[in-house]
């Protein structure tokens, strides 16, 4: 990491972006949305309480329950696939840095006992919900480790002096994606889950490559880029090869999305000034613009059955959570209840 600290900053400040996950301790309203596995919930990190804590609503009776009362901030919430458990980090431990908290299906927080966690990253879990995989710079460089849910077992994946950031899961299981400038520039690499066959996938020296995400099916990999000078929307096969660029624009497209089919890519753009909402089918035709405010909509994911699309907006002058269906119609916001 120190051999790289330019990249290092520059990756930071390009994922507040691409991710749409960084938004200032003091902004109001709701953000970091998150669909849980069964669809009847949205978890998302809130000031309602003054600080930033996880909630979630119910969206068959509008219940918001706080998962996490503490004067700390909160953020970045992540379901298990199973539904039954959430991972966040939190800035309870120390300013700047996240330690990583979850809820187990009972509702019981329980603490890892993580130092410096970093944040502009929500943990990625295992398919069957028993490990998570994430970034941490607790031994001084930022590495990538795995743990299990209950925190009692921790095993470091990565070990060099370069920045391995950004884990994420396969859908099987079998494979995490990860961020790393160890040859001189951030690049795509993937590892299996014990640490072993870490594995370049991306070679453009002079460029960052961000967001790397598996299709559902673990064929594919999409990725934002701007290795033609501006941030691009790009697909690869899940060897590195056959890379395909999908959008092409001087302007930033990042926090690419699969649709659960497999066939469509969300993510957000500023081509027209603010970022809105698009989507694109993943041979790189049917692009279309969802949303067209002069605020900021970011942070989209799909529905587990892919036909709506949440996602954070500053359109009303404060964060809020508003779900569209997937052709652009339908724009309704989640009225959550906000009294203290």
């Amino acid at each position: 990491m120190r051999r790289f600290l330019i990249s290092t900053s520059v990756l930071f400040f390009l994922n507040s972006y691409a991710l749409a996950q960084l938004i200032p301790p003091d902004s109001t309203g709701h953000i970091h949305p998150y669909w849980s596995p069964t669809g009847n919930e949205i978890a998302f990190s809130s000031p309602i309480t003054g600080d930033f804590d996880i909630y979630v609503i119910d969206l068959k009776s509008r219940k918001v329950q706080n998962m996490s009362r503490h004067p700390a901030n909160d953020y970045y919430p992540s379901w298990a696939p199973s539904g039954k458990r959430l991972a966040y980090f939190s800035e309870r431990q120390r300013q700047y840095y996240y330690d990583l908290k979850y809820k187990d299906e009972d509702y019981q927080e329980k603490a890892f006992p993580i130092n410096s966690a970093r944040d502009v990253d929500m943990p990625s879990w295992s398919p069957d919900s028993r490990n998570i995989v994430y970034h941490s710079n607790e031994d001084g460089d930022m590495e990538i480790y795995l743990r299990d849910y209950s925190g009692n077992h921790i095993r470091k994946l990565t070990d060099n002096e370069a920045t391995e950031v950004y884990p994420f899961f396969s859908s099987d299981g079998r494979f995490i994606l990860f961020l790393s400038d160890r040859d001189g520039n951030l690049e795509i690499y993937k590892m299996r889950p014990d640490g072993r066959n870490q594995t370049r996938l991306t070679y453009t020296p002079h460029s960052y490559e961000v967001d790397p995400i598996w299709s559902p099916d673990g064929s594919n990999i999409a990725f934002a880029s701007n290795r033609n000078d501006n941030f691009d929307i790009y697909i690869m096969d899940a060897d590195g090869s056959n890379v395909k660029q999908l959008t092409s624009d001087h302007h930033f497209d990042l926090g690419p999305q699969w649709s659960p089919d497999g066939k469509y890519l969300v993510f957000s753009s500023n081509r027209f000034g603010s970022f809105d909402i698009f989507t694109i089918k993943t041979d790189g035709t049917n692009l279309k613009r969802l949303t067209a405010d002069p605020g900021k909509d970011h942070y989209a994911s799909w529905s587990p059955g892919g036909n709506e699309i949440v996602f954070s907006s500053n359109r009303s002058g404060k964060f809020e959570i508003y779900i569209i269906n997937r052709n652009g119609k339908n724009l309704r916001k989640i009225r959550i209840n906000t009294f203290r």
